[in-house]
């Protein structure tokens, strides 16, 4: 069995079986969230949040009680029993023309949601000056110039890094926006706030 057979008879089983489904990918692949989230729509799910765990990357979808999302779930048992996942190319996670820009969408909002879960920030930014001070110490014997020149030179690159992240969620927040999402608090319209523990 195939990588995306297996990624989508997983799913579905959860689907089968649970109100809440959890997709993980151990490598962090927004775009491969973004097809299953997707084909669990169809079943009558909904997506609710992202979190990230380390290097892996983890979505949750609850089950939709609006009469559409019903509906949508009974026309995607059709197509299922046809073999085909509803909105991919047969045997792939690769979208349909008709439903890419929804697919888009969905990972733009995994992306955004992966970014404001990041609280490693604070972590990337003391690793960051250390590093940079640590090139500093080691290039003392070469002269306080040299040492110093590249040490303003790693803490450059380091905070163009840092903002390049800041203007990257800027810029998914901006498209979440203007498709209507609700981003305050990080959760789209018609979901429950995110729940404090």
């Amino acid at each position: 069995m195939k990588r995306t057979e297996r990624l989508i008879t997983d799913m579905l089983r959860q689907i089968a079986t649970r109100d809440v489904v959890v997709l993980d990918d151990l490598g962090g692949s927004p775009r491969r969230l973004a097809a299953l989230t997707y084909i669990a729509v169809q079943y009558g799910f909904r997506y609710e949040k992202t979190s990230r765990l380390g290097q892996t990357l983890q979505v949750r979808l609850v089950r939709d009680p609006r009469p559409e999302a019903r509906e949508r779930s009974t026309a995607a048992l059709g197509r299922l029993a046809a073999g085909r996942a509803p909105g991919m190319r047969p045997g792939t996670l690769k979208p349909l023309p008709d439903v890419a820009p929804a697919v888009n969408l969905l990972k733009a909002r995994i992306e955004f949601d992966a970014l404001d879960d990041d609280l490693d920030w604070r972590r990337k930014a003391v690793f960051m000056t250390a590093s940079a001070a640590l090139m500093a110490l080691l290039l003392i014997p070469a002269g306080w110039r040299a040492s110093l020149a590249a040490s303003a030179t790693m803490a450059a690159v380091f905070a163009l890094f840092l903002r390049l992240e800041v203007l990257r969620k800027d810029r998914l927040a901006r498209r979440l926006r203007s498709a209507g999402l609700v981003l305050s608090g990080s959760r789209p319209r018609n979901s429950p706030p995110k729940r404090r523990h």
